[in-house]
């Protein structure tokens, strides 16, 4: 879910001003849980959006400093029913009972909030094209009676198709006919 988050986040950017720019990425002011993947996504996006990204910032034109404004996951369940519980037997140990749920909710967000400050390597000059991205996702599952399951969720990869089956991934020469 954060990733998806951040994959948002990163393509409300709009780099199109600095097309064909040879640029160095600084990300010695950008911490996060999800790193790797944010700055893979953001290089990217450099790439797609036309801009030249080097590894060091002796030849670069421009510098690209990225900072976070927040990227996190919130869960929370609510049950309303009987929890899962141990139920002590003596002299035989525990045994855990079911979970008995009337109604249960699960529900988690992700929220991914970026800037990304653009300035000129020769004087330190700002540019007017400073550029943040902000995005979240959602992903509820909701229970009655112990087996009626439903979810809602904005990450397309989870969204269940027509009557609750996944597309199936063909393979060459594979007839799903």
């Amino acid at each position: 879910m954060l990733s998806h988050s951040a994959d948002h986040a990163i393509r409300e950017m709009d780099f199109s001003t600095l097309d064909g720019k040879k640029l160095f990425l600084d990300v010695s002011y950008f911490e996060s849980i999800d790193k790797p993947y944010v700055l893979g996504a953001l290089r990217e996006k450099l790439g797609e959006d036309g801009l030249i990204l080097l590894s060091s910032a002796d030849e670069a034109e421009y510098i690209l400093e990225l900072r976070s404004r927040g990227l996190g996951l919130d869960t929370r369940t609510s049950l309303f029913g009987l929890p899962s519980m141990d139920i002590p037997i003596p002299l035989a140990g525990r045994i855990t009972s079911p979970e008995l749920a009337f109604y249960k909710a699960q529900k988690a967000d992700s929220i991914a909030s970026f800037a990304l400050a653009v300035y000129r390597k020769t004087d330190g000059l700002d540019l007017e094209i400073t550029s943040s991205g902000a995005a979240e996702s959602t992903f509820n599952q909701y229970q009655i009676l112990g087996f009626i399951k439903w979810r809602s969720t904005d990450i397309p990869e989870l969204k269940p198709t027509s009557f609750g089956i996944r597309n199936k991934i063909r393979k060459p020469g594979y007839d799903t006919r």
